[in-house]
C-alpha cells in the first residue's frame, strides 16, 4: 500500500477497536481521502453502529422500565421515527456522508428489529394466508431493492423503508410453513446464513486489496476469483474460529474476555504505530518525483463549497499587490491559479481565487451541488463588477459531470447514456438535450465575460488518470521497482479525445480572437499517442485528475502575460 494509504488504514484499525469505525470514515470522507472501494475495513462503520446500539440500548431499556413497561413500546417507537426524520434532515441538506455513517441517523434501522421483538413477544396471531402474502411481500421488497437501488438511490431516507419493512415482515410471518419460509430453509441458504458473518468480514479486504492492485474496475473474472476466495475463507474461519469459540469446554467467558482485551490492545498499538510512523513510507525507496505529489497551499483556505460558500467578495487574493486576473471555475483551477499566481509574483501582480467544489458552469440551470447555481451567478457578477481583474482564467471538469467519474469508464469509452447532476427538472431530459444545456450555459459564462471587456483564457479538459498517482507510482508490490502503470504513457490520446469529444468540439467552436484564448492541457502535456503522470522528474497530478503544483507550472508556462 502506498503510504498515505497504509496510514488511513492503520487508523482505521484504532478505530475498529474503539467501535468507531464509523465516526472515523465520517470524519475521513473528505474530498481527497483515499477511494472508499480501496479501504480495507471500511465494511466496518457498520459494526461500529451496531456495537454503539448494543451498547446503548440496554441502558435506555433501564431508563425506560423506571417509567413502566406500558412506555417500552411507544418510547422505542418515537426513537425510530426521531431517527428516521432525522435522516431526511440530513438528506435534504446533502449531508450524504453524516446520514451514511452515523447512528443517529441509522438507529431506526436497528430500532425496528427491537420493535417486531416487541410486537413477537405480545404474540402476534394473523391466518396463514396473510402470513404467506406478508411473508411474499417482504421478500419482495428486498429484491426490489437489490435490483432498482443504485449509486443515484438517496439513502438512507424514505428509499431505505422498503428493505427494512421487507426485513421485518419476513421475520414476523415467514415461519417454516409458509413458502418464503421453506425458501430461506433451503440447506445452501442456511449454509450461507451460518457462515454469513465471516463472508461479511472478508469480502471488503479481498475486494479492496483487488481493486488496489487493478488499473480502472477490475474485470469479471477478478471478481468472479475473489469472491470464490471470499466463500473458502468464510467457510475456514466458521469452522476454526467461530465455532470452536463457542465451545464453553474450550472457552470459558473469562478466556474470551482476556482474549479479547489482549487483542485489542496488540491491534490498536499496531494501528497508532502505522499512523504516527505515516504508513511507514521508507519500506519503499520511492523516487525523487513523488516529494513534488503536492497540491496548492492555498487550496484549503481559497476553494469553496456547499451552501456557506465563500463569497466572491471575500474571495482570496494573491500574490502580488495589484490584481489583474482572476480564476473562475471548480477543483480543476485551483493549482493552476496558484501556480499563475506564482508567476505573476515577479510582477508584483495577483490574482482573486474563485473556485467551487464539483461545480459545474451552471449559470442556465440549477446544479444538484448545493450552493453551486447561486455561486456561478454571484461569481460572475463580481467578476462583471470588478474593474482590476481584466485577465480571467476558466475552466471546469467537464466530462464528469456529463457523462460521471472517468474511473467508472477506463479503459472503454464514455457511456452514452449519462445521469445528469440538475436539479428542479420538470421532465427527464434526453442526454443530447442536457448537454446542449450544459454548453449554452458555459457559453454564456463566456460571452458575459467577453463583453465585459475581459481577457478570457478557456481551459480545455485536463486529462485524467486511470489510477490515483500515489498507486501508479508505488512498486507493485514489494518484491520488486515496476509500477502497475506505465508513468510515460499513463493515458492514451484515444481515450482522451473520446471521452472529452463532446466538450472538445463546442470549445473548439468558440470564435477566439485577441480576447479569447484557448489553453489545451494536452498539446502542452502530451505527445501524439499518450500522455504522462510523470515529466521532467516532476508528477503532474497529486491524485488521479487534479494537475499538482508542479503540473499546474508546466500547463501555464505556455500563458502569455504580455510582460
Amino acid at each position: 500500500m502506498p503510504a498515505l494509504s497504509l496510514k488511513e488504514y492503520s487508523l482505521s484499525l484504532v478505530s475498529v477497536t474503539t467501535f468507531s469505525s464509523n465516526v472515523l470514515f465520517y470524519m475521513t470522507s473528505g474530498y481527497f481521502s483515499q477511494t472508499s472501494a480501496e479501504k480495507p475495513l471500511l465494511h466496518t462503520w457498520s459494526l461500529a453502529v451496531e456495537e454503539q446500539y448494543y451498547l446503548f440500548f440496554p441502558i435506555m431499556i433501564v431508563l425506560i422500565g423506571f417509567l413502566g413497561k406500558k412506555w417500552l413500546v411507544s418510547s422505542v417507537l418515537l426513537m425510530a421515527a426521531m431517527s428516521l426524520i432525522f435522516a431526511l434532515v440530513l438528506l435534504s441538506r446533502n449531508a450524504v456522508d453524516a446520514n451514511y455513517y452515523l447512528i443517529f441517523s441509522r438507529a431506526w434501522e436497528l430500532f425496528s428489529g427491537s420493535i417486531i421483538a416487541f410486537i413477537a413477544l405480545r404474540k402476534l396471531c394473523v391466518v396463514r394466508w396473510k402470513m404467506q402474502l406478508l411473508s411474499i411481500l417482504g421478500i419482495s421488497m428486498i429484491a426490489y431493492s437489490v435490483v432498482s437501488f443504485d449509486n443515484e438511490t438517496p439513502f438512507p431516507g424514505l428509499y431505505t423503508l422498503i428493505p427494512v419493512l421487507g426485513t421485518c415482515l419476513i421475520i414476523l410471518f415467514a415461519d417454516s410453513k409458509s413458502f418464503v419460509g421453506r425458501i430461506l430453509s433451503h440447506k445452501i441458504l442456511v449454509f450461507t446464513g451460518l457462515i454469513s458473518y465471516s463472508l461479511y468480514l472478508w469480502h471488503q479486504p479481498l475486494f479492496a486489496f483487488l481493486r488496489m492492485k487493478s488499473i480502472g474496475e477490475p474485470s469479471t473474472y477478478s471478481f468472479t476469483v475473489a469472491i470464490l476466495s471470499t466463500f473458502i475463507l468464510a467457510f475456514l474461519t466458521w469452522k476454526y474460529i467461530e465455532n470452536p469459540f463457542r465451545d464453553k469446554a474450550k472457552f470459558t467467558r473469562a478466556l474470551i474476555f482476556q482474549g479479547s482485551v489482549a487483542s485489542i490492545a496488540i491491534l490498536f498499538s499496531i494501528g497508532l504505530a502505522g499512523h504516527f510512523y505515516k504508513g511507514f513510507a521508507s519500506r519503499f525507496d520511492m523516487p525523487n518525483y513523488t516529494d513534488s505529489i503536492k497540491f496548492s497551499p492555498k487550496r484549503e483556505k481559497c476553494h469553496t463549497q456547499g451552501e456557506n460558500y465563500l463569497r466572491p467578495s471575500k474571495a482570496c487574493t494573491y500574490f502580488g499587490e495589484y490584481i489583474t486576473w482572476a480564476v473562475f471555475g471548480d477543483s480543476h483551477t485551483v493549482e493552476p491559479a496558484y501556480a499563475l499566481a506564482k508567476r505573476l509574483e515577479s510582477y508584483n501582480e495577483g490574482l482573486v481565487h474563485l473556485s467551487f467544489s464539483d461545480c459545474p458552469p451552471a449559470l442556465l440551470f440549477e446544479a444538484k451541488t448545493p450552493g453551486c447555481t447561486k455561486w456561478i451567478k454571484e461569481s460572475l457578477n463580481y467578476l462583471e463588477g470588478t474593474k482590476t481583474a481584466t485577465n480571467i482564467l476558466l475552466g471546469f471538469r467537464y466530462s464528469d459531470f456529463l457523462y460521471g467519474d472517468h474511473v467508472s469508464y477506463f479503459p472503454s469509452l464514455p457511456d452514452i447514456n449519462p445521469k445528469f447532476k440538475f436539479a428542479n427538472l420538470t421532465r427527464p431530459l434526453e442526454a443530447e438535450e442536457a448537454r446542449e444545456i450544459y454548453w449554452t450555459s458555459l457559453e454564456a459564462i463566456v460571452s458575459k465575460l467577453i463583453g465585459a471587456g475581459k481577457n478570457v483564457y478557456i481551459l480545455y479538459p485536463i486529462p485524467e488518470l486511470p489510477m490515483n498517482i500515489h498507486k501508479a507510482t508505488m512498486p507493485f508490490s514489494v518484491l520488486g521497482n515496476t509500477t502497475m502503470l506505465d508513468l510515460d504513457r499513463a493515458i492514451s490520446a484515444q481515450y482522451y479525445f473520446s471521452r472529452n469529444e463532446f466538450i472538445i468540439r463546442k470549445l473548439d467552436s468558440l470564435p477566439y480572437s485577441e480576447n479569447l484564448h484557448p489553453i489545451k492541457p494536452f498539446e502542452i502535456m502530451c505527445d501524439e499517442n499518450f500522455c504522462p503522470a510523470v515529466k521532467g522528474g516532476k508528477a503532474l497530478y497529486f491524485d488521479d485528475h487534479h494537475l499538482s503544483v508542479a503540473g499546474s507550472m508546466l500547463l501555464t508556462s505556455v500563458m502569455i502575460l504580455d510582460k
